[in-house]
């Protein structure tokens, strides 16, 4: 026969089996949490003892050689080694070093950039020295390790383009020469010995800045470009004045035999800013 249970007997019993399945889960985690302790407390036995093992046997391999070296080790092994402490000592000590060779090695390329900023500097000085020695296109003064002569040649050459004038027999060249009544001791040109009547062209291109037929040149003729100027003395005939712009190659005057002369002959000179050269180091006659 079917037994009747109250309600109240019902909800009783209800909770004598709640109560009965909490007591076996908490009894469970304390288990649980037993077994994780004994496990870590053999990990930590365990451990402590192959250290313990391995220190022995080094002190033992030592003892052969040093006795009494036991003895010295013993207080170690029998303290309780704090794992936790040697490897944040450990640690420590290794990203140390590592911070001194990273320093280190910082130190040396800071050194090596200053080396090769000096050797560079000094590469560029020798260098900057080699081109100053040399003459190039658009080189100043300043830059050119050559006399006053030299540069003005040097100038005329790279900033003018020049042919010769006229052709014939040089005469007289430039420079100092062996003075009479007519022929000056220092001659600032050179001469080209030519029959009367031979044309003269310009040598460079240019404005005509003095035409004249007074002074020992005799009539003559200045032809001026920028700082450079050419001289064209003892004509016979002028074909060009004052102000004209004329081409290099452009008929300008004729030989002759005016002004202070010994024949006739085309004096030429060439002048940078009214210092002359010698026309033979700008030009093949």
């Amino acid at each position: 026969m079917e037994r009747i249970i109250s309600e109240q007997d019902r909800i009783r019993r209800a909770e004598e089996i709640a109560g009965r399945r909490r007591g076996m889960i908490s009894a469970r985690s304390i288990n649980i949490n037993n077994e994780k302790k004994k496990m870590s407390i053999l990990t930590k036995v365990f451990i402590q003892t192959i250290v313990s093992i391995c220190i022995f046997g080094i002190a033992y391999f030592f003892n052969q050689n040093n006795p009494g070296i036991i003895e010295n080790i013993k207080p170690i092994l029998s303290k309780d080694i704090n794992f936790e402490e040697i490897y944040i000592k450990g640690n420590e000590s290794v990203q140390s070093f590592f911070n001194y060779f990273n320093k280190e090695n910082k130190e040396d390329i800071n050194e090596n950039n200053v080396i090769n900023e000096v050797e560079s500097n000094q590469i560029e000085n020798e260098v900057t020295n080699e081109v100053t020695n040399q003459i190039g296109v658009g080189g100043t003064d300043e830059d050119i390790n050559l006399s006053q002569d030299e540069q003005d040649i040097a100038y005329i050459k790279a900033n003018v383009s020049m042919i010769v004038p006229c052709y014939g027999t040089i005469t007289s060249k430039y420079g100092k020469r062996e003075a009479t009544d007519i022929i000056s001791e220092n001659h600032a040109g050179i001469d080209i010995g030519a029959t009367v009547g031979t044309e003269i062209v310009s040598s460079m291109e240019g404005t005509v800045e003095l035409v004249s037929g007074y002074g020992d040149y005799g009539n003559h003729v200045k032809i001026t470009n920028g700082e450079v100027s050419t001289l064209y003395a003892h004509c016979s005939k002028i074909v060009v004045n004052e102000g004209d712009y004329v081409m290099q190659g452009q008929k300008i005057a004729e030989v002759g035999n005016t002004g202070r002369t010994t024949g006739p002959h085309l004096h030429l000179e060439i002048s940078r800013e009214g210092r002359t050269v010698d026309p033979a180091a700008i030009l093949t006659f």
